[in-house]
């Protein structure tokens, strides 16, 4: 996580309780919702999330008493008053004695990985353009396993009307300067397309991280462009 652009010290969770709202991603994006200057409603968390008004007081109530919500005002709304809350803080830290870290990664980025796989796999098959079956092939590197034409042919995604994607995996060997090269590349590289506002979503997720003994591994190589 990147500082707080303000310069804010982040809230530190001090107790197991208050961590418990961040191993959820539901639980912590129902706190995400009062993180707007002027504040959101119990009702109005009730509609985002499909929750009655009593498990939404609830749950409002649940994260004021941990301080991680306070009233910021009371409106007069059809002849009574209705509380406005707001998250005061932006950043949190959770030491790593109140978190796990393999836990954590888990539970936020696997519902993501599940729903790329899936779309990966929809528009890999439909379209204009579809993949015909996988390839398996033994390289001098290892084995690849790539996408490939009803013929058995290695699949092409440059057809048009085709949708934008990639899939890519495999071993890397670099030394400590490169990989901090790449790294700072693909920062980079990520940032100037997300500032981009076009018309349709795509979501990205990358990893790029060391590890021991990979040639123990039966790691295969896949890549859905010419890049590989």
């Amino acid at each position: 996580m990147h500082p707080p652009r303000d310069g804010v010290a982040p809230f530190h969770v001090n107790t197991p309780e208050i961590a418990d709202v961040f191993r959820n991603v539901l639980a912590f994006k129902m706190l995400l919702h009062f993180m707007r200057p002027d504040g959101a409603t119990v009702s109005t968390l009730a509609d985002t999330h499909g929750l009655t008004l009593n498990a939404a007081y609830r749950k409002v109530k649940r994260l004021e008493r941990l301080g991680l919500l306070r009233v910021l005002r009371e409106e007069q709304r059809a002849g009574r008053a209705v509380r406005v809350y707001v998250a005061p803080h932006r950043a949190y830290f959770i030491p790593r004695t109140l978190v796990s870290l393999e836990e954590q990664m888990r539970e936020t980025f696997e519902p993501y990985q599940e729903l790329m796989r899936q779309h990966l796999a929809r528009v890999s098959a439909n379209g204009h353009n579809p993949v015909g079956g996988l390839l398996f092939r033994a390289e001098a590197d290892g084995l690849w396993l790539i996408p490939a034409t009803a013929t058995g042919e290695k699949w092409r995604p440059d057809v048009p009307g085709t949708p934008a994607y990639y899939h890519g995996s495999g071993p890397l060997y670099l030394d400590y300067a490169q990989a901090k090269a790449l790294e700072r590349e693909l920062y980079a590289l990520f940032d100037r397309y997300r500032q981009q506002r076009g018309p349709h979503q795509y979501l990205m997720h990358a990893f790029l991280t060391p590890v021991d003994n990979l040639p123990n591994f039966a790691f295969p190589h896949a890549g859905y462009t010419d890049l590989v």
